[in-house]
Formats: C-alpha cells, structure tokens, sequence
C-alpha cells in the first residue's frame, strides 16, 4: 500500500481503476451500459469526495496506526450512505447493478480518498487527491461502457440516471456485427485491459511532449 505514497493519480497517466486497479470489481461491474456507468460514476464520486473530507479530518485526530481500521468503518459507513442514496433515487440503476453497490465498502478507491493508503496529508491535499481521483475515475468507467455498450449493442442508449428519461441514442454498427463476448464478465477484463492500454499510451504520448 505505501507504493502509492509517491504515485500522483492522473487521467491517463496513473489512473486509479486502469494503472492502478482501485475499485476495479465495481468498475466491471457498472460498465455494461453508459447509463449505470456515468449513475454509479457520479455516485463513487461524491462518496470519494466526501471520504477526502471525513479522512483529512480523522487525520488530525486519529493515532497513525489506527487509521487502517477507522478508514475500513468510514468505508462501510459511505458505501451504505451510497447504497441508499442509489435506492432512493437511482432505482433503475441500483437494480441493474445489484449486489456491487454494497461491496463499495471494500472499494480501494474509497480507502484511498480517506488517506488510509497514503501517507499523513494536509486537508487540502485529501480534497484535491479525492477530487481528482475521483473525477479520473468517472472519466474511466464512461469510456469502458462506452466501448462495451456499442461492441454489444452497435449503438449507445443514454438514460438520465435519476429519472430512467431517455437523453439521446444512436447506433453506428449493425446488429449483425455486434460482439456478446464484452457484455460478459470475460469481455469486461478485456475491454479494460484495452482501454488501459489506449489511456497509457495516450499518457506516454503526452509525457514525450512535455504534457502532464
């Protein structure tokens, strides 16, 4: 775990579910479709943020050997906060995603944004790992489900996450071209395992130019 002392989490570069593997089991689990990936996406966000905000707090008042078990109950206590956040007002999406909501408990990424993997960091530096963390995340989920959704179905059908309303849809592929393989478990390794590849090489790229 201290190996992510000195990693800065990036978009392309040292993203935290396609480099570094934090909450990749829910990551798989929500990338079937756009729709329960940006609903669950916005959701770990918002959990991450506000576990940036609990854990810098706790930092100050919580001996450093006892953060590893205070950030496991915070984690329990903001995935059942999100648990019911997605009942009562993302139902379509709780439904589909099913028993990966509770297992946010034991979300890395959660334990990350509360500081339980890192070491002691001011306030602000939690919010500004949290926020970025989670926005990386956010970003990485859509493109998977992105990839996946058209791979299955040849088109993409985005709903609003909180009223099930259709927002747009088009299809680019026809049915007959269509690949079942990536609604599966199977395709959803394969399908990160590509867009890791894709987002490490475009980070690469922007290193030898100079960018971040």
């Amino acid at each position: 775990m201290n190996k992510l002392n000195n990693i800065k989490i990036g978009f392309f570069r040292n993203n935290p579910v396609l480099s570094l593997a934090l909450g990749l089991t829910t990551a798989l689990a929500v990338t079937g479709s756009v729709t329960t990936a940006l609903g669950m996406g916005l959701l770990i966000l918002l959990l991450v943020i506000v576990a940036g905000v609990l854990g810098g707090l706790l930092h100050k008042v919580t001996p450093s050997e006892m953060m590893i078990p205070v950030g496991l109950v915070l984690s329990a206590f903001l995935a059942k906060l999100g648990e019911l956040l997605a009942l009562a007002y993302m139902p379509t999406v709780a439904s589909e995603v099913g028993i990966f909501i509770p297992l946010m408990a034991v979300n890395s990424l959660i334990l990350f944004a509360a500081g339980t993997l890192t070491e002691k960091t001011s306030f602000g530096e939690s919010m500004k790992n949290a926020l970025l963390a989670g926005c990386a995340y956010v970003v990485a989920l859509l493109a998977i489900a992105f990839l996946r959704e058209l791979a299955v179905t040849g088109g993409i059908a985005l709903l609003n996450p909180l009223s099930g309303v259709e927002l747009f849809s088009f299809n680019l592929i026809p049915q007959q071209f269509t690949l079942s393989l990536f609604a599966g478990s199977a395709g959803a390794l394969l399908m990160t395992a590509f867009v890791g590849g894709l987002f490490q090489a475009i980070g690469k790229s922007g290193n030898d130019k100079g960018g971040k």
